[in-house]
């Protein structure tokens, strides 16, 4: 099975300079943990998580502050199994999906185990 099976897509992002209420706000209504993070010409950056935001002592700082800058990806023709191989190397839950050197979606851990029912 190839990732753009399960991916998640299209996929919410955020940029640095936006505030952590701002995305703590937007990952709350959109129903997500982890949110890539790009540049204004649309290079990815980083990743915020749920758990990245939680560190926040205040809610104005910036999702650059935050933010893991060690970037793993997958491409939309990468196999299940080579992702989820990828996240217990790394110890992440998520990883956002390239297609053509621009972001395609996102998959998570919860979707490799969804793949196993």
């Amino acid at each position: 099975m190839h990732i753009s099976e399960i991916m998640s897509s299209p996929v919410v992002v955020t940029r640095k300079g936006t505030k952590i209420k701002h995305t703590k706000s937007l990952l709350v209504r959109k129903g997500i943990h982890a949110i890539p993070v790009l540049e204004e010409d649309g290079v990815i950056v980083g990743i915020v998580s749920t758990g990245d935001l939680a560190k926040a002592a205040d809610e104005e700082v910036l999702v650059e502050e935050l933010m893991s800058n060690r970037i793993h990806v997958v491409q939309t023709n990468n196999r299940v199994k080579d992702a989820a191989a990828i996240m217990v190397k790394h110890k992440v839950h998520h990883l956002p999906v390239m297609d053509e050197g621009k972001i395609a979606g996102i998959i998570s851990s919860i979707d490799i185990l969804k793949t196993l029912t």
